[in-house]
């Protein structure tokens, strides 16, 4: 678990780095937007629609044009998050653990699942 957190942290400090945004920013980004964006592509291909494209996207660009201040805004909900997975720890799993579970295991089991639906509904079609 340290290492997948740390190659993780490690790729998102190189964005930092690379696009002279914050790690705070550069997590809440891939967390926050990039990843639920994945999500809604999936679903819109399973579906053969482009609601929640349009809907994720759209949410992005109102809530993005209400945010006065992004870098606040990602220091106080990157707070947060560490909160939450902190949380997990009434569970058994420390930061770190927490961190690799709910940022990186599940995305992928989730983005597994919907390409897997995905493709059987292509096989059930062809």
């Amino acid at each position: 678990m340290n290492e997948t957190f740390d190659v993780v942290y490690r790729i998102l400090k190189w964005f930092s780095k690379l696009t002279g945004w914050t790690y705070h920013e550069i997590n809440i980004i891939v967390y926050f937007i990039l990843i639920p964006l994945i999500f809604a592509f999936f679903i819109d291909k399973i579906l053969k629609k482009n609601y929640f494209k349009i809907g994720v996207a759209g949410f992005v660009f109102i809530s993005l044009l209400f945010i006065s201040d992004f870098e606040k805004f990602s220091t106080t909900l990157f707070n947060y998050s560490v909160d939450f997975l902190n949380w997990f720890e009434v569970i058994g799993l420390n930061f770190i653990q927490a961190s690799v579970v709910i940022c990186v295991i599940v995305p992928i089991i989730i983005i597994m699942v919907l390409m897997y639906i995905n493709k059987k509904m292509k096989k059930n079609e062809g």
